[in-house]
């Protein structure tokens, strides 16, 4: 083959690559993935961080976390601190709302409808909001629903959006690697990186839940099609580490594989982009080495999957209705 055809030839792939590569990067399951690489972007504002520091009681977390370090090398110190600030957390700094009480009489509410958000709360990073009204004197209040950091160290409570967003940033603040994971059936939780491990870990900030990645599948129930992790330099389809059996999956059919693959290519590649070639270089053997585990259907966890709970947070209709009451 002569050099002119050699080099038509090439062309000729390269014209009918180009175009695919284009249509991929314009699927709009790879837009979303894109768009929801950003939330845990925000949680990188070194100002906010140490104001959420400020709200933390640290001294009492570190000590806490020295003393499970003391009784058990299992895991690392920085694990012990996630473990003591998911405990706090959870029972005493951010409130679960299924509806909020009245703020006229303190008796309880009922949903009347949704609302559109008010200025100052768009600004504040409202996605939308609900309106309540009191059973008792009828007064109407507003439940916004944030998708912000900043407000929600304001007010610390709602729902497992809420929750999850804060805790991933509030882990952020404290110094370890996390992720913010997304879940396509409505659920959103985290994952931190264990140095000791060598792993990244699961946890639930709603349910208390570390290192217990099947508890959807086995506790709630619930049927899941896409699970993906998105942290400041990492991010992944985790889809396997929380759906083992095909049978307890949905089906995957927002885009083929090649589109979700190549969002994350993409993703890991801008998120990397000023990056030292050595800390590229540690990155990827990470992402390798998590492919081989996820690859492998099987975490070496060192919590228990036997008789994993129910969901513990929200109403049971409101449970029931999302599919998560549990596997019975």
């Amino acid at each position: 083959m002569s050099f002119h055809n050699i080099a038509a030839k090439f062309m000729e792939i390269m014209q009918h690559k180009r175009p695919h590569q284009q249509s991929v990067q314009l699927h709009p399951f790879y837009r979303q993935i894109q768009q929801l690489s950003n939330e845990p972007l925000t949680y990188e504002d070194a100002q906010l961080q140490d104001y959420a520091l400020s709200l933390i009681p640290l001294e009492r977390i570190y000590a806490e976390a020295g003393e499970q370090e003391a009784k058990s090398d299992e895991w690392g110190y920085q694990d012990y601190i996630i473990k003591a600030l998911l405990k706090w957390f959870k029972h005493e700094f951010f409130e679960w709302v299924n509806a909020p009480k009245c703020e006229q009489c303190q008796n309880e509410t009922r949903f009347v409808g949704p609302a559109a958000p008010t200025t100052e709360e768009s600004q504040e990073g409202c996605g939308n909001v609900e309106l309540y009204q009191c059973n008792s004197c009828g007064h109407t209040q507003r439940f916004p629903r944030y998708n912000n950091v900043r407000p929600l160290l304001k007010h610390h409570r709602g729902r497992c959006g809420e929750w999850a967003c804060c805790f991933t940033f509030l882990c952020r603040a404290i110094g370890s690697r996390a992720r913010w994971v997304w879940n396509a059936e409505d659920h959103v939780w985290t994952e931190v990186y264990s140095y000791k491990q060598k792993r990244w870990v699961h946890v639930d900030s709603c349910e208390e839940a570390f290192d217990q990645p099947l508890i959807y599948e086995q506790g709630w129930g619930k049927k899941m099609s896409y699970c993906f992790g998105f942290g400041a330099d990492s991010a992944c389809d985790v889809s396997r580490r929380y759906i083992r059996h095909p049978e307890n999956g949905n089906p995957r059919n927002k885009a083929p594989e090649v589109v979700v693959k190549q969002a994350f290519v993409d993703l890991n590649n801008r998120l990397r982009a000023s990056l030292s070639p050595k800390e590229v270089e540690a990155l990827e053997e990470e992402s390798r080495k998590e492919e081989q585990e996820l690859a492998s259907y099987f975490v070496t966890s060192t919590t228990t999957t036997d008789h994993l709970p129910a969901r513990q947070s929200g109403a049971p209709e409101w449970k029931e209705a999302r599919g998560e009451s549990g596997t019975q």
